[in-house]
């Protein structure tokens, strides 16, 4: 069950959302317009449930605005942040080979508005345009090293090099300022840890003269040898 509220299809806009998706860069004018043309609209206020867990769904989620965090909860009601989608980010695409079971919570963190794919139309689609197919694979297998590097950050018991494991990945290694993809709050629950304690290692590597933090969502990474001495071999 899809929860987000339906919009009027438009052509223009669907050719905008789709051509953001690095899994459709590589078609052609006419290939990507055969997509857009499948594509139907929805939009979520802050707040909203895109979809919730336990649902069967069958389609593919992309953001065009916005922005949709994916979470789900344990058993002590705490939330933990597995993703967030920004704009030509998507979700769903397991979809494709099977119904599936929502094992997370997605939930718009401002007003969101995302495009859909029904998994008959990606079906359609697949077989259509087999260059779709091998784009389609390269995501599952860049999803899944995702989720290994979070694995392997979660299994990292002391906060400190958890948190300095993930700017060390996040910057590319190297030294410079990035941005952080999610509200500090989300990015504490990725990082399995309150906010409170977030706040706090950030500023032990302030105080290192390892990073500075600019505003709310970007860090500067001043020293990329200290910060790898502090991450996790």
């Amino acid at each position: 069950m899809e929860h987000g509220q339906a919009h009027e299809h438009s052509i223009e806009r669907e050719l905008e959302c789709v051509s953001q998706v690095p899994i459709f860069q590589r078609l052609s004018a006419d290939q990507m317009m055969s997509v857009a043309q499948v594509t139907r609209p929805i939009h979520a206020e802050k707040g909203g449930t895109v979809f919730s867990t336990g649902e069967v769904s069958q389609t593919l989620y992309i953001v065009n605005q916005g922005q949709v965090r994916l979470y789900h909860l344990a058993e002590d009601g705490r939330e933990q942040v597995l993703r967030v989608l920004n704009p030509g980010d998507f979700i769903g695409e397991i979809a494709l080979f099977t119904d599936e079971i929502h094992s997370s919570y997605a939930e718009a963190t401002k007003t969101t508005e995302l495009c859909t794919i029904s998994r008959s139309a990606l079906t359609a689609l697949i077989k259509k345009l087999p260059p779709l197919s091998m784009a389609l694979l390269g995501a599952l297998a860049d999803r899944l090293k995702v989720a290994e590097r979070q694995a392997t950050l979660l299994a990292i018991p002391d906060a400190l090099p958890r948190l300095a494991g993930y700017l060390r990945e996040l910057s590319g290694h190297t030294a410079g300022t990035v941005d952080l993809p999610m509200s500090k709050q989300d990015l504490a629950a990725y990082l399995g840890m309150t906010p409170e304690s977030l706040s706090r290692k950030l500023r032990q590597l302030v105080t290192a003269g390892i990073i500075e933090t600019i505003g709310r969502r970007q860090v500067k990474i001043t020293d990329a040898t200290k910060l790898g001495d502090v991450a996790p071999a």
